[in-house]
């Protein structure tokens, strides 16, 4: 068989080069103190190792998922705690205004402070996070979810949603409570009503809160009825029936004061509509099971604030004390209740954070075992490389001198 020269050298040349490649691979590996460096090295492990990546990768978003819902959940509740201590006061104070010794203006002395602790519930209820969002709108963190929509009245502009984030394949967790489930929907120990304005009013005009004067009364005559208040012209007022459209009420008013529509003799509730309203404007009176905590502590402080002595209104205010005590109360259980919620959601993210702290350590590990370099074995087989790299390179060296023209000189 002939072998040419040209042919040894390229032979010896590959030789050289090949384990010239398999020492720099080695040296590469040994100064990253990993094994695997391209999937070509192992590609079982190369595919192993993408995986346990990404799996890391994944439980590191979950981790800090659950670090941030913890924070926010932690807001939530240092919130609802300052919502607690403050009804605490609240109570006093009704129980305080109660004493019989009083005078409308001690009791007036009175709702100046309810006003400042409604101030305080109102700014609490409007919290925002370090974001700047809202954290009782719901999903709409963006929108002020309460406000003072007239004299001692507030509305709720969030809506329900609770916003969630996963801390695990299988966990989302609640980062919030709508300002609906938590101040809104609190059930009356006695039914009432609620007021607002009709959106096309000229808002010149605000309607008070107002009180049931006689609940037995209201009872039986208004509560499964709503009613509307327009404004008439010729400084007239009336209160429509909304389901027959009658006018069970009605009367005169001077512009700028106080329109006061008592039905105590007829339906057992009355309404203050403040301001000068324009012909047309529009108030609604709907009957309601449940009352915001806002609403209850401003329609104590309107009560308080216009209440007179008489014994007509003594015992009106004895009603008023009695429903906002027993409403209150209500109050403090839906937010204890909702602290109680928020507790087992931290529970559960503390829960879930250790284990996935647990599945990363084994995860880095594994990890470990496939990837990383025995740095002993790598040393070895350098040594073998070198040595055979040398070797090579030797014996290239005398067999390149074997040449016929050598012995023709």
């Amino acid at each position: 068989m002939r072998f040419s020269l040209l042919q040894a050298f390229n032979q010896g040349l590959q030789g050289m080069l090949r384990v010239q490649a398999q020492t720099y691979n080695t040296q590469n590996q040994i100064s990253t103190g990993r094994r695997v460096l391209t999937p070509a090295d192992d590609p079982v492990a190369a595919a192993r190792i993408l995986q346990l990546n990404q799996s890391q990768s994944q439980l590191t978003q979950f981790i800090k998922n659950a670090d941030a819902a913890e924070s926010r959940l932690s807001l939530e509740e240092v919130q609802l705690e300052s919502v607690s201590n403050i009804l605490v006061r609240v109570r006093e104070l009704t129980v305080n205004a109660g004493n019989g010794t009083l005078s409308q203006r001690d009791r007036q002395s009175i709702a100046a402070e309810l006003e400042t602790r409604l101030d305080e519930l109102l700014s609490i209820a409007n919290t925002r996070d370090s974001s700047g969002n809202y954290i009782f709108a719901g999903f709409q963190g963006g929108v002020k979810p309460f406000a003072e929509t007239a004299t001692n009245v507030y509305s709720y502009f969030g809506d329900e949603g609770q916003r969630l984030v996963q801390i695990a394949n299988a966990t989302l967790i609640p980062l919030n409570d709508s300002g609906k489930a938590i101040f809104e929907d609190i059930p009356t120990v006695r039914n009432t009503f609620r007021t607002s304005a009709h959106p096309g009013n000229s808002a010149q005009a605000t309607a008070g809160p107002g009180l049931v004067t006689d609940q037995a009364l209201y009872v039986s005559a208004s509560y499964y009825e709503d009613y509307f208040i327009t404004v008439n012209p010729g400084n007239a007022y009336s209160v429509v029936e909304k389901s027959t459209g009658a006018v069970i009420a009605g009367g005169a008013y001077t512009p700028g004061q106080p329109i006061t529509v008592d039905l105590t003799a007829s339906r057992g509730w009355q309404v203050t509509i403040s301001g000068t309203p324009a012909v047309g404007d529009t108030f609604f009176v709907e009957s309601t099971e449940k009352q915001s905590l806002l609403n209850t502590v401003g329609r104590l402080t309107a009560g308080l604030n216009t209440l007179s002595d008489s014994s007509a209104d003594q015992a009106v205010l004895a009603g008023l004390l009695a429903e906002t005590l027993d409403n209150i109360g209500n109050a403090e259980d839906n937010i204890s209740s909702v602290r109680a919620v928020i507790g087992a959601r931290q529970n559960t993210i503390d829960s879930v954070r250790e284990v996935n702290s647990g599945v990363q350590l084994v995860n880095q590990q594994v990890l470990s075992d496939i990837r990383d370099l025995d740095y002993a074995e790598a040393l070895s087989r350098l040594t073998l490389e070198t040595f055979t790299l040398e070797a090579a390179q030797q014996s290239f060296a005398k067999v390149s001198r074997l040449s016929l023209f050598n012995f023709l000189r």
